[in-house]
């Protein structure tokens, strides 16, 4: 796996900028320095030109080439007069003038001399200085020598200026971006305390940015969004372990439960089989009876058993046929087979209107006649079983009875498997409590639902499914009681 590059943010913005404002200030420099020394070299050359154009009004006034020469040099500026004749006055030879600037003297004839000599010519100028030659009105040439070392003086100490100053700005520049900077990335450190907080436990914190619309707001909105999944998927999975817990705890208590109802007609079935292999021949007249409960206990284990595979397979939603539907028809066809089987109760059934369903049409009948079994148990002989069938937001088949009716408590612990109640609805019924659990988880796999609630005399079972239909029928619902 990569990692990712980390570099200290703070260190290298301030670098950056330091580092760009340091090119400025060279570029800014440099372009001084050339700027400046262009200008006083103009200065110069036209101190240069009005000179010599001085040496010309001069020279026409009658000036000789000694007076000239005093009155033309000085100011970094040497001049030297040629005479028409070769004498030169002012500066000798191309030297510039030194600090004690002396009148100019007639050059001395050629040939040999015993005079002294002279002082030594001073150093040569700059490589770089002006000159500028022009003859004069009365046959000589003026030679005016412009001395660039107090420019480059000036230069010099301008570029030890600038690096000081320099220096001393990008000190206060780096000083203040710091500053700057750390201000500008103080949103960073309270994102990195909240994300600290939320790792040590405190996981409803968030970021909540202020402007969400700038850089430092939409990080923060992402990793508010990344919370906002992470805690999510957190919850989901708390949620998924606390349902495999409680289904592993369902199937094991189902089990045992299954085990416990299995055992009575198990243990009857062994019994009987020992008595009949023992006293059959002893006994002849007891081999009729013994065979019945034989015969009766083997159905109770095989309709629990069966029961128990309904179960199982009510909650696997695709072995649904669906087909469509009129679920008056269907509530019609199972409350007659239940009146077959309870002749002693009375059945009445309330659904003229057809309500048109997409079903499994077996398992709706399934699930209506345990929930009419169960309501023909506790209902007293001359009793009646009311059924209605209608529709509004969804297809509804409610059953009242006239039983004792079921406690609120106990409304939903009645769909848990193999669970009785201890009240006087479960007297004498005969039933595992298996019938309502598979109702449910029938209706559920239809997209509906199976409800127990108070009835107008006893309880009342209220069954939902989907209508294909729904309130744009042009049916009208069946009137609920």
């Amino acid at each position: 796996m990569n990692r990712t590059a980390t570099p200290s943010l703070r260190t290298r913005v301030v670098a950056t900028v330091v580092v760009l404002f340091a090119v400025l200030l060279v570029v800014v420099g440099a372009s001084v320095d050339v700027v400046l020394g262009q200008q006083l070299r103009r200065d110069l050359d036209a101190r240069l030109t009005d000179r010599a154009d001085r040496a010309v009004e001069l020279v026409n006034s009658g000036i000789g080439p000694e007076d000239l020469v005093q009155a033309l040099q000085g100011d970094a500026i040497r001049v030297r007069v040629t005479g028409a004749d070769g004498t030169v006055y002012g500066a000798p030879g191309n030297g510039p003038p030194g600090p004690d600037i002396r009148p100019a003297t007639p050059a001395p004839p050629p040939g040999p001399s015993n005079a002294p000599p002279g002082p030594p010519d001073p150093p040569a100028p700059p490589s770089d200085s002006l000159e500028i030659t022009k003859p004069l009105p009365d046959g000589s040439t003026l030679s005016l020598l412009g001395d660039t070392t107090a420019i480059a003086d000036v230069r010099q100490q301008l570029r030890i200026l600038m690096v000081f100053a320099g220096a001393v700005t990008l000190l206060l520049a780096a000083a203040a971006l710091t500053y700057a900077v750390r201000r500008a990335l103080s949103p960073l450190d309270s994102m990195t305390s909240v994300a600290r907080r939320i790792t040590n436990g405190d996981r409803g914190r968030r970021l909540l940015p202020s402007k969400p619309n700038t850089d430092l707001g939409r990080t923060a909105s992402a990793v508010d969004e990344m919370l906002d999944a992470l805690e999510h998927a957190e919850r989901k999975e708390a949620a998924a372990a606390r349902t495999a817990r409680r289904a592993e705890e369902d199937m094991r208590r189902f089990l045992a439960d299954a085990a416990h109802e299995l055992r009575t007609p198990v243990a009857g079935i062994s019994a009987l089989a020992q008595s009949l292999q023992r006293d059959a021949e002893h006994r002849p007249d007891r081999v009729g009876r013994w065979s019945e409960l034989l015969v009766g206990e083997s159905a109770r284990a095989s309709r629990l058993v069966g029961d128990m595979l309904d179960s199982v397979r009510a909650e696997n939603t695709s072995d649904l046929e669906l087909t469509d539907a009129d679920l008056a028809d269907v509530a019609r066809r199972t409350v007659d087979r239940a009146a077959l089987l309870s002749p002693q109760i009375r059945f009445e059934v309330d659904g003229s209107q057809p309500v048109p369903v997409r079903v499994d049409v077996g398992r709706v009948e399934q699930i209506l006649s345990n929930v009419l079994d169960n309501a023909a148990r506790f209902t007293p002989p001359g009793g009646s079983v009311r059924v209605a069938v209608g529709t509004d937001s969804q297809a509804f088949v409610t059953v009242d009875d006239d039983g004792p009716g079921v406690a609120e408590a106990d409304r939903e612990r009645i769909f848990e498997r193999l669970v009785r109640l201890n009240s006087a609805r479960d007297r004498s019924t005969g039933g595992v409590g298996l019938g309502l659990s598979i109702a449910r988880t029938l209706a559920r796999a239809h997209g509906g639902e199976l409800i127990c609630a108070a009835g107008p005399t006893g309880a009342r079972f209220r069954l939902t499914l989907p209508s294909l239909t729904g309130r744009s029928a042009g049916s009208t619902p069946a009137k609920r009681p």
